[in-house]
């Protein structure tokens, strides 16, 4: 009986870690459009622990969900309504702890407010202050800041890096973009702060991550101000991107054209090269195509006014040995 019983007990206590440690699932990132004002709604399918923040400098304001798969999100999402210019979605890291990042693009600088259920499976978010949070229909609850104070995930280890971001200290998405000798860039126009703002920070709505800057132009635009990128002049506008397709030693994103003009990011933890095309469409129905070849486990699509964004998926800490060269109709990365 003795047996039995530590059987059992040690099968509860091994449930009780398993069901702690599963993380949550994104479920869905839309706009709620109330007048003239408009409100994003984020869901998932277990109780979510979140901390928000604006940028300092920029028009972007940020949403870290600790333990949460954004995989069934698309990347990118393009609004264009109220105050939100487009949403970008990633996974990061933040002292060890992988978060959905989930980034609004705004048309100008403005506070963001967040609020959630009781069961905090959803949450909403409001930019321009209180004013704009009274508008929205749906927010019959206001106590974002509350609610933030109390689902903070804390960081203090890294809250003395805030002005100095490092790689190993910040989310894999502020790695050195080696190819172009920028400054650190995400490949889906995410900025990763250094750590995450304190609950106290959080009670008076003001950021504290420190946030490398992070330009989600082409190289010609230099304003820090999020605005959409214009295609370059040797960049043709009909130019649309048909396939990406693999060979023996590559993969090719296939072209109706040349591709000039073009931006490299590359990133590690996990490795990832992120290819801006400017003045390209997509003529792809799917906005991610698997690979699992050269290392390399799938290509997303991101759909940008003025440029498309491919970001390739590495399942190792920094991408294969590679190099990108530019044909008549592709651009081709040849793994040696």
């Amino acid at each position: 009986m003795g047996k039995i019983a530590s059987a059992i007990a040690t099968m509860a206590i091994s449930a009780c870690i398993w069901s702690s440690a599963q993380a949550a699932e994104l479920l869905d990132v839309k706009p709620v459009v109330s007048g003239s004002a408009v409100s994003i709604e984020i869901t998932a399918d277990i109780p979510m622990t979140y901390t928000y923040y604006k940028v300092p400098g920029q028009a972007r304001a940020v949403i870290d969900i600790a333990d949460a798969d954004p995989e069934k999100i698309e990347p990118l999402i393009v609004i264009n309504k109220g105050m939100v210019s487009s949403i970008s979605v990633d996974k990061a890291q933040i002292a060890g702890m992988v978060v959905s990042r989930v980034i609004f693009n705004l048309v100008s600088a403005a506070d963001i407010a967040v609020t959630a259920t009781p069961d905090r499976k959803t949450l909403t978010a409001t930019f321009g202050g209180a004013e704009v949070a009274k508008q929205m229909v749906s927010q019959p609850d206001e106590k974002p800041v509350q609610e933030a104070k109390t689902t903070v995930p804390a960081a203090p280890a890294a809250q003395s890096e805030q002005a100095s971001p490092k790689i190993e200290a910040v989310p894999a998405e502020q790695a050195t973009a080696t190819s172009t000798g920028a400054k650190e860039e995400d490949p889906l126009e995410l900025n990763e702060p250094a750590a995450a703002p304190s609950p106290a920070a959080q009670t008076a709505a003001e950021p504290s991550p420190a946030v490398a800057e992070i330009p989600a132009q082409a190289a010609p635009v230099s304003s820090k101000k999020l605005e959409p990128v214009v295609p370059t002049s040797a960049t043709p506008a009909t130019l649309s991107i048909r396939n990406i397709e693999t060979g023996d030693g590559f993969i090719d994103i296939q072209a109706t054209g040349s591709v000039t003009g073009y931006k490299i990011i590359t990133l590690t933890k996990p490795g990832r090269i992120a290819i801006d095309i400017p003045g390209a469409k997509s003529l792809l129905k799917a906005r991610s195509v698997l690979i699992n070849k050269f290392g390399v486990t799938k290509a997303r699509i991101g759909i940008n006014p003025g440029y498309i964004r491919v970001v390739f998926d590495s399942d190792k800490a920094i991408f294969p040995k590679h190099t990108v060269t530019n044909n008549h109709d592709s651009l081709r990365i040849n793994f040696n």
